[in-house]
């Protein structure tokens, strides 16, 4: 994880740590909406939060 984001702030830096469904459900309840996240060297991806981890 390398951002966060909040309807009032807007795009945050945030401490670079794995995004785990732990952490997911602490960011939500501090009205944290979406995340980008880095998969590799190149490829950063927008999460969002609402339903995270993702059902298969």
């Amino acid at each position: 994880m390398t951002h966060i984001y909040t309807l009032a702030g807007g795009w945050q830096k945030a401490p670079h740590e794995p995004l785990t469904p732990e952490r997911a459900a602490a960011l939500r309840e501090q009205g944290i909406t979406l995340v980008r996240a880095r998969r590799g060297f190149f490829d950063t991806r927008e999460i969002s939060l609402r339903q995270y981890p993702p059902t298969r």
